[in-house]
């Protein structure tokens, strides 16, 4: 951290000139004078004779130009001691002996120093708030630097480390103006200096340049300089989608940032993917926003990115954290610059990524889903949907089915009864889905698949995948058209049943083989019905989008004469 070309005397020149009391302190405006003559070298000498060490370079370079200073007074340390008051700490409240018994059986390295640090310390401050400032030659880098400790007494919390005594007064200054930044006479070089930073990180952004910005803009912001906190949000918020309190912030501070956009291009652009992201297609939504990105334009000066689309519930679940660094690559709001490299389509391609099982809900132990070709998404309840069924608002569909009241929950709904809450979509090849991958029941004997009747117009597949144990897995495939089955066949474990001519590709005996282990055989009758029929499902839609839901008929039929069911319901009983 030592530096020959830091200038203490202009450093310290400049915060005594800057100087000005905080918004809520009493007294006038005279000037406060926060230094004092620098200490001459055989002052400095006789100091370190008297503690028996070289001081650090920088904290040494300090004296020499000032001997001692005030700190703000909301820095916890008030005033740093000049070379006539510093001494060794002593560590007299045995802070030691405390962080030492915290140590593990293998601490980092880190801890160790810390624990340590009580008894070595040099303490500077001589004003304070039961704080402390220490400086530890026991950690020092390779210029001779040595770490400086604030320890608030107060507050319950680990000493804040600096890696220098330099680096401690620098944070201390741009906390000076960050506290002071909102009074309308604060102005001075420096406000000038970083205003025209976040000035020219606001368009470094818009020609994205985003990479570029960002430490102009950290670097303004730590000094409370206006905006700078709203522009270096929007890239951070980007960069990591998900971040809570976007929406909210983003429209308070930057005069509507949790708007999309302004222009008649963009907002045509985001109606189309909305509808497309609505129904599933979230690569297709989001390559109609990649497209309209160039023509975005910003409804107020502090927006530079289309950030509203983070807090669409149907749009800011697409938006990856990949997909988030092209939004800050993109040239947009009539700034030129280079186009980044476009991102890869994230959707897998057919059906064999669902088994990919982390164990999360991403993606599914178990599901199973309908498929019709050609239909509209929206005539799926009238063909399968219970007496009634009409699809909900885009919604989460786990929660979707996890809120279903069960058949014992509703009227005239027999036990027997699975009836399914499914998500809805298009696939990219034309087939309109419901899929059920959250309710997990078991495939059983009482299965009756809806393939007929979603077939009233068309082709229509049923796939039915029950992998858990202890009963053997089981896996259920049935194709019918203009309601008659075409082909079916079910595998549990090791028996096969089947009925019709079923297409060579599909043939379970191919499929499902005796050697078979984990889910071989699953991953090859799914990527045998993408290749054969053109099935697919977009994963991202269905398990971190907003889709259609509605519930469908039962999937199980009445039991037969010598045919029995189960129906367990499990209550948690609090002691």
């Amino acid at each position: 951290m030592s530096d020959a070309s830091f200038d203490w005397r202009e450093f310290l020149g400049r915060w005594q000139d800057e100087w000005v009391p905080r918004a809520d302190e009493d007294g006038g405006e005279a000037a406060v004078p926060l230094g004092a003559p620098g200490a001459d070298e055989t002052a400095i000498v006789a100091a370190e004779e008297r503690l028996g060490r070289r001081l650090p370079p920088s904290y040494r370079e300090f004296l020499a130009v000032s001997d001692g200073w005030q700190v703000d007074q909301s820095a916890a340390i008030y005033r740093l001691g000049g070379v006539a008051d510093v001494d060794w700490f002593g560590d007299p409240h045995d802070m030691a002996s405390l962080y030492e018994e915290n140590l593990d059986d293998d601490p980092r390295e880190e801890d160790v120093l810390l624990a340590g640090m009580w008894r070595r310390a040099l303490r500077l401050d001589t004003e304070s708030d039961a704080s402390y400032a220490l400086l530890d030659p026991g950690d020092s880098d390779a210029d001779g630097e040595w770490a400086l400790y604030v320890y608030k007494g107060w507050s319950g919390e680990m000493p804040d480390r600096y890696p220098s005594f330099r680096a401690y007064m620098e944070t201390v200054y741009r906390a000076f103006h960050a506290d002071r930044a909102e009074r309308p006479d604060f102005v001075n070089a420096t406000t000038r200096v970083q205003d025209a930073r976040v000035e020219e990180a606001r368009r470094l952004s818009l020609r994205g340049r985003y990479e570029e910005a960002l430490p102009l803009l950290d670097e303004a912001r730590s000094f409370g300089r206006p905006w700078s906190g709203v522009l270096l949000d929007q890239v951070r918020h980007l960069l990591a989608p998900g971040s809570e309190g976007l929406a909210a912030r983003g429209s308070a501070t930057a005069g509507g940032a949790g708007a999309q956009g302004e222009g008649e291009h963009w907002d045509r652009a985001v109606a189309e993917a909305r509808e497309a992201a609505r129904w599933g297609p979230n690569d297709a939504a989001w390559r109609v926003l990649r497209d309209a990105l160039p023509r975005w334009e910003a409804p107020g000066p502090w927006l530079i990115a289309p950030v509203g689309l983070l807090a669409d519930p149907l749009l800011g679940p697409m938006i990856t954290p990949e997909r988030g660094r092209e939004i800050l690559a993109t040239p947009r709001a009539g700034e030129s610059g280079s186009a980044p490299e476009p991102v890869p389509d994230l959707d897998p391609p057919g059906l064999a990524w669902l088994t990919d099982r982390p164990g999360n809900r991403e993606p599914f132990d178990g599901y199973r889903c309908v498929w019709v070709e050609g239909a509209d998404p929206a005539r799926l309840p009238s063909l399968i949907g219970e007496d009634g069924a009409g699809l909900s608002e885009p919604t989460d569909p786990l929660r979707a089915s996890w809120r279903a009241p069960k058949p014992h929950e509703r009227e005239g709904v027999e036990l027997w009864e699975d009836r399914a809450v499914v998500a809805v979509g298009r696939t990219g090849e034309g087939w309109a889905f419901a899929f059920d991958g959250y309710s997990h029941p078991s495939l059983s004997t009482l299965f009756r698949s809806p393939a007929v009747d979603a077939s009233a117009s068309g082709r229509a597949v049923v796939v039915w995948c029950d992998p858990r144990r202890p009963t053997p897995e089981a896996f259920h495939l049935s194709v019918a058209e203009h309601g008659e089955e075409l082909y079916s066949f079910t595998v549990r474990g090791t028996e096969i049943q089947r009925s019709g001519a079923l297409p060579e590709a599909l043939d379970p005996a191919r499929l499902f083989r005796p050697e078979d282990s984990g889910t071989d055989g699953e991953r090859r009758a799914l990527q045998a019905l993408h290749t054969t029929l053109g099935l697919s499902l977009p994963r991202l839609a269905l398990t971190r989008g907003r889709l259609h839901t509605f519930t469908t008929r039962s999937w199980t039929r009445a039991p037969g004469a010598g045919e029995g069911y189960a129906y367990l319901t499990f209550v948690r009983h609090r002691p």
